[in-house]
């Protein structure tokens, strides 16, 4: 073998050994792209957000500020118009992302740079399936702070015009609050008024303290210790009263018998019919309560006796003979 040959021989060696050395290197920089090193295993999970705020792929996934791994894809999800987000995780940390878990989008300081977190949920429940999806929030970012503050700044700014407005108003008189700063006869007015609840106020406490010193009725209702013994006396006897209508044997007991309820109910029912009969002239009363003709009859008889009564009186020895023998 000439020296031609083996000159090449060794060209090929460490061309192979470069070939090699720059595979290893390709490996190992897409596998620390993941943050997964060279031999660590991995779980895929797939995201839903409304916007990514700026994440980018390879940026870092973070569980409890811990960084488990890393994004692999974003992109428009193929059936809504969501952002879908694909990322992996070390396969130890999958057990704790639970049914319940959620992500977020956070911002990894002030310039910009993004990060998905992820919440891992609740404990008790089970975990997640790799594969699984996950329902996602982002954050807003600095710009969207900025807009949102520009905002509420305007919105602050009309609020404040209009109460230079109103200032104005009540200034120049103008409304019910302008005329109660501004018009001198509101104020003297009010300030008669506040004499008269300062002189009410001042009765108010003479009465109350006529009262607790006992003067008046309502003083003597309050202290006299009398009234309040005759009002537990009284109290004490309608108790009594009471136990007494509910005696079994009492008066208001037997009342209330259905018995006695069926009597007097018969007995209004015959009362009715029987008035009724009256009303229609029926029997003896009806006939001297609605016959006209027994009325007359009756005028014409009493006439005719009082005139027999006149006539005795008049003429007695007509009608009546006295002997003494």
């Amino acid at each position: 073998m000439n020296r031609r040959e083996q000159v090449t021989w060794a060209q090929v060696k460490i061309g192979l050994l470069v070939l090699l050395s720059i595979g290893f290197l390709a490996a190992m920089i897409l596998n620390l792209e993941e943050g997964m090193g060279l031999v660590a295993h991995k779980a895929r999970y797939r995201a839903l957000v409304n916007h990514t705020q700026g994440l980018k792929v390879g940026s870092p996934v973070r569980m409890n500020g811990v960084d488990i791994g890393n994004v692999h894809k974003v992109a428009i999800a193929p059936d809504s118009p969501q952002v879908e987000i694909t990322f992996t995780v070390k396969t130890e940390v999958a057990p704790h992302i639970r049914e319940d878990a959620s992500v977020n989008i956070r911002a990894l300081g002030l310039l910009g740079d993004k990060f998905l977190e992820v919440i891992p949920g609740t404990s008790g429940r089970p975990p997640l399936a790799p594969g699984s999806v996950l329902v996602g929030n982002a954050e807003l970012d600095i710009g969207s702070l900025a807009m949102s503050a520009t905002v509420t700044i305007e919105k602050v700014n009309a609020a404040l015009e209009e109460m230079q407005r109103a200032l104005v108003a009540v200034t120049k008189g103008e409304g019910t609050t302008g005329k109660l700063v501004n018009d001198p006869e509101l104020y003297d007015q009010s300030k008669l008024v506040l004499q008269k609840l300062d002189r009410a106020s001042e009765k108010g406490i003479a009465l109350l303290e006529k009262v607790e010193r006992g003067e008046g009725t309502v003083g003597q209702l309050v202290t006299d210790k009398q009234l309040y013994a005759r009002a537990i006396q009284a109290v004490k006897e309608l108790q009594e009263l009471t136990n007494r209508l509910n005696n079994q044997n009492g008066t208001l007991v037997k009342l209330a018998d259905p018995s006695l309820y069926q009597k007097l109910d018969t007995l209004t029912s015959r009362g009715e019919a029987l008035l009724n009969k009256i009303e229609r002239g029926e029997g003896t009363v009806g006939k001297l309560v609605t016959s006209d003709e027994l009325y007359a009859r009756a005028d014409k008889l009493l006439t005719e006796v009082e005139a027999f009564v006149a006539e005795v009186k008049k003429n007695p020895t007509k009608y009546f003979k006295f002997s003494v023998f």
